[in-house]
């Protein structure tokens, strides 16, 4: 009988152990469930305000050529998007991703992480400028946005490592305007940091021509791809900046003004 009791006993401790294991699992399914599904409405919410400036930005293009590359150079009235958001700072396209964003800036790095550009919260955040930066002004305008899974933000940065991607030239030409007019503005070094190291890689502004000089040749040559790019008279560039890998990376693009 002894024995038997201890069967039972056992029995109820199993059995107790694996519901607290089925509830567990079930709790962690509801969790992911409920992830999945904010994700997925918060994205939706940032297209959808997406298409809603690209409309209202007043964009026209024209054709220009830069080094003997034909370019559509685009145009941005920002009238409306500075009513509809006021830390509006500017417009950043790259060719055949899905990065066509208006930039805002705010006074910190952090705010723009969660907070969409109409300043509700998001998880999926906005495209925003470094805080340190004078859009207008500083030689190297840092741009940062999350690399969404579903390829929004900077999501789609990552096609800057396709072989597909590289060799059509003229991808290589980043739009990128401020309230005083746009800019053209060619990739010269792309490569893939260490959180650690980043910030190394950030310099904004310069003591002088010569710091300026030796800065762009230390980007360009930590590039893991060659580019034709002619840093050598370049004045202003700009930096894309986004998370990368399960490592804590950063993927760096870096584009020097060309018009």
């Amino acid at each position: 009988e002894s024995g038997q009791t201890k069967k039972t006993s056992l029995k109820k401790k199993n059995k107790t152990l694996y519901n607290i294991i089925i509830l567990i699992c079930v709790c962690v399914i509801i969790y992911s469930l409920y992830n999945i599904i904010v994700w997925a409405i918060e994205n939706k919410k940032n297209n959808d305000l997406l298409a809603d400036v690209q409309n209202i930005a007043g964009i026209t293009h024209e054709e220009v050529v830069v080094n003997d590359q034909p370019i559509v150079k685009a145009n941005y009235d920002f009238t409306e998007l500075l009513n509809r958001n006021p830390r509006t700072v500017g417009w950043v396209y790259v060719p055949n991703t899905k990065i066509d964003y208006p930039v805002v800036q705010a006074e910190d790095n952090d705010y723009y992480l969660n907070h969409s550009f109409n300043n509700t919260e998001n998880s999926a955040g906005w495209v925003f400028a470094d805080s340190s930066c004078d859009v207008r002004n500083s030689q190297n305008v840092v741009i940062y946005g999350h690399n969404r899974k579903d390829r929004s933000m900077f999501g789609s940065l990552r096609n800057v490592q396709d072989d597909e991607w590289l060799s059509d030239s003229s991808n290589h030409y980043i739009t990128f305007a401020n309230l005083d007019g746009t800019g053209i503005y060619k990739i010269f070094s792309v490569f893939v940091a260490n959180d650690e190291h980043v910030n190394s890689y950030l310099e904004t502004d310069f003591t002088s021509d010569e710091a300026f000089k030796a800065y762009l040749r230390k980007i360009k040559n930590t590039s893991y791809q060659k580019f034709d790019t002619d840093i050598e008279n370049t004045e202003k560039i700009i930096t894309l900046y986004t998370c990368y890998g399960a490592n804590n990376q950063r993927l760096l693009v870096f584009a020097a003004k060309v018009l």
